[in-house]
């Protein structure tokens, strides 16, 4: 998440709402409102996410954002001035004292989407949290054993290295191939998930204050990344064919660093960019001799077959495929991988040195024996998450009728309209209602998409539906 200004500028509507998605799950603990909404201020201050400096919204807009009573408001931002984290001047408002002052570290700590898995993995709660797209569950994989005996036939035999195992990075070599894309095991570099992958891209190619053109909507990792590495990101519309070639074109006019898409089931659309569009993105990426980051990190969640990578139609071009075992099997794995032409892999291996060195020997062992098994391959999660995705849009359509959203062609979410319903003000409503939804805030560069929710289906069944039922009861609770 992108450190605020101290200009003292009173926040506009995109402000305000990406004020209140820094908040996160502030509605969900114990105690009164106005304590609850002031931790989350206060906490969002000593992250260094609200810089010194930083004028806070009107008690009366935050209470509109967050559909609570301006009490509340007011009540909060009178904890925070007795706490000294913000102080007030008169006629001017209420700006932060901020995290310089109180000694502490002033970054960017990610997005809030990362604020949030932060926050429920250090304090679990009854929130049904379909804001995360990620297998959550490990069901359906194969029973697999591994010995100290595998760990001593690791090669490296130390377990470090950041180019990953040898047999890890020959299956995933096999594997890319099959996708249309040769590949040998020299192109491909074992990543701590597809995260790893993009933050390296952004080191290997990104000063502060270049161009990034990524679509909009866009996965909220890459913006993250992208704008912690000090990068301006240039937002392209998709449609549902893709990225929109023309708009692209029109992007690499301006000479950016850096292209990042998503062709195979773009976060959050679901979409899968068509052959034809494929050959035209490769045109461009060689006319412009613009790096490109082809993130395929959900492309074995597919349906169905994809057509070839972009790095198929212009292999002598500088792209760097990104893809996840993470997502294909199971989160806690935090697998993925970089294949790249070989000096370029060379470069991102270096890169992964400066951060760990390499990604854990055993969840690279373990990966290897899931994927070689026949009933825990590269698709073997497609069936049940395709089945989890009818339970959620069923439930959706029986129960929130007035919403719509466009058939996803597989991974692991919804992008629903609301039919203009503000998003962000109704994501409030369901947290108090006991459920977490992402709004737009964190995955788009632009104000394009305010009504517009991404749900996750990759939770079992039963939670879905639950989920579902406390976003109706939260809907007609907001009066929308």
């Amino acid at each position: 998440m992108e450190n605020r200004s101290t200009s003292g500028k009173v926040a506009r509507s995109g402000e305000l709402r990406r004020f209140v998605s820094d908040l996160g799950d502030w509605a969900v603990g114990p105690g009164p409102l106005f304590r609850q909404l002031a931790r989350a201020v206060a906490a969002a201050i000593e992250s260094g996410t609200l810089a010194e400096g930083f004028r806070l919204p009107s008690e009366r807009a935050l209470s509109t954002a967050l559909f609570v009573s301006r009490g509340t408001t007011v009540a909060a931002f009178e904890l925070l001035v007795a706490d000294g984290l913000v102080g007030r001047r008169p006629g001017s408002g209420t700006y932060v004292a901020g995290a310089a002052a109180l000694g502490l570290p002033d970054g960017r700590e990610g997005s809030p989407l990362v604020h949030r898995l932060v926050e429920r993995s250090h304090a679990p709660s009854d929130i049904i949290d379909l804001s995360i797209s990620v297998l959550h569950d490990a069901r359906g994989l194969p029973a697999v054993s591994l010995s100290s005996g595998d760990l001593r036939a690791m090669a490296p035999e130390s377990g470090y290295s950041p180019w990953g195992s040898t047999g890890l990075r020959a299956l995933v070599a096999g594997h890319v191939t099959a996708w249309g894309l040769p590949t040998s095991a020299g192109q491909v570099v074992i990543t701590t998930g597809a995260q790893q992958g993009i933050s390296a891209a952004a080191a290997c190619w990104l000063r502060p204050g270049d161009d990034v053109v990524v679509e909009d909507p866009c996965y909220p990792g890459a913006i993250a990344a992208f704008t912690q590495a000090g990068a301006r990101l240039i937002g392209v519309r998709v449609d549902g064919d893709g990225v929109r070639v023309d708009e692209l074109r029109h992007a690499l006019a301006g000479r950016p660093a850096l292209v990042y898409l998503q062709p195979t089931v773009q976060s959050p659309t679901g979409t899968v960019l068509s052959l034809s569009r494929r050959r035209r993105v490769a045109e461009l990426v060689r006319e412009y001799r613009v790096p490109l980051v082809e993130d395929l990190a959900l492309a074995d969640l597919c349906w169905t077959p994809a057509p070839p990578p972009v790095a198929a139609f212009c292999p002598e071009a500088s792209v760097a495929v990104l893809g996840s075992l993470s997502k294909v099997l199971w989160g806690g794995l935090r697998l993925g991988f970089v294949r790249a032409p070989e000096a370029l892999a060379l470069r991102f291996a270096r890169v992964k040195a400066t951060s760990d060195l390499g990604s854990s020997a055993v969840s690279q062992i373990l990966a290897e024996r899931l994927l070689s098994d026949p009933a825990g391959g590269w698709g073997a999660r497609v069936p049940e998450l395709r089945y989890r995705y009818e339970v959620l849009a069923a439930a959706l359509a029986a129960g929130l009728g007035s919403w719509s959203w466009d058939e996803p062609a597989g991974g692991l979410s919804l992008w629903v309209s609301l039919g203009g319903a503000d998003a962000e003000r109704f994501a409030q409503t369901a947290l108090r209602h006991g459920v977490a939804v992402a709004t737009a805030t964190p995955l788009s560069v632009s104000d394009r998409h305010s009504d517009r929710i991404r749900l996750s289906f990759a939770s079992p069944p039963a939670v879905l539906r639950l989920g579902v039922e406390r976003l109706r009861s939260a809907w007609e609770a907001s009066g929308t």
